[in-house]
This record gives C-alpha cells, structure tokens and sequence, in this order.
C-alpha cells in the first residue's frame, strides 16, 4: 500500500483484494459503490494499459478512469516463465491477441506487468472485496 501511495503522489484510492485500486478523483471520499461501478467499468472498455516502471524496480499499471495496480519488479524477475504464461492465459480477453512492435527484454517486461495486473483487475471485479479505503 506504501508504494501505491508514493506512485500515486499521495492521492486518494479505494484498494481490492487482488491488488486494484480505484484513484478518487475530485474532493472526497469515494463510496464503495461508486469505486465497484469505475472498476467494472474498464472492463466494457477497449483493452488498454500503461505501464511506468519506477527506480525501485516495480511497475505501476494503469487503465482509463484512474484504475490501476504495482506488479512487484522482484516478483517478476523470480518468477518471470511463471508470470509470462499467467499474464498471458488469464489476462487476454478471449479473441484478443497481442500485437507488439518491440521484442526487447524490457518491452516484454512491460507486457508481462500490464497483462497480469489486468488479470488481477479481472479477479477484482468478479470479487468486489474492497480490503482498504486510503484518504
């Protein structure tokens, strides 16, 4: 939750269970129901996501309409083949496919963060189990 704080700039979210969180934006708290309404949302959108990588090694995901979620940079070295096949089985949309126009490492890298923060988005939305609140 530290570095979602930091990546965010202070920012205000609402934080689930699989690790998405909901931006507030405006003045105010943003109510559980409201949050559960912006994370479903991205789903009725075109797939889309941005990835930052930080100096401390992690990924900051994040999707239209202030959703998004870390991939952890070390979790993803130690278990890179792993995540690979996860990102790609569970978090493609069925008929998408991947198009890239880079094949180097830190592109592929990029990838693998975005598809399987994506897949936790996706395992949010069917939870909805809001774990924090943070103002």
């Amino acid at each position: 939750m530290s570095h979602l704080r930091k990546y965010l700039g202070g920012r205000a979210f609402t934080l689930y269970s699989h690790g998405t969180c909901v931006v507030w934006i405006g003045h105010g708290e943003l109510g559980v129901a409201e949050a559960n309404e912006r994370l479903r949302a991205v789903t009725l959108q075109d797939p889309d996501f941005r990835v930052q990588r930080h100096e401390d090694g992690n990924y900051l995901v994040t999707f239209k309409g202030g959703i998004g979620g870390v991939m952890s940079g070390e979790l993803l070295q130690a278990n890179l083949a792993e995540l690979r096949q996860e990102a790609v089985t569970q978090g493609m949309l069925p008929g998408e496919r991947l198009v890239t126009h880079h094949a180097d490492k830190e592109s592929e890298l990029d990838m693998i963060a975005g598809l399987y923060v994506r897949a936790r988005l996706y395992l949010d939305v069917n939870d909805l189990e809001v774990v924090a609140s943070v103002a």
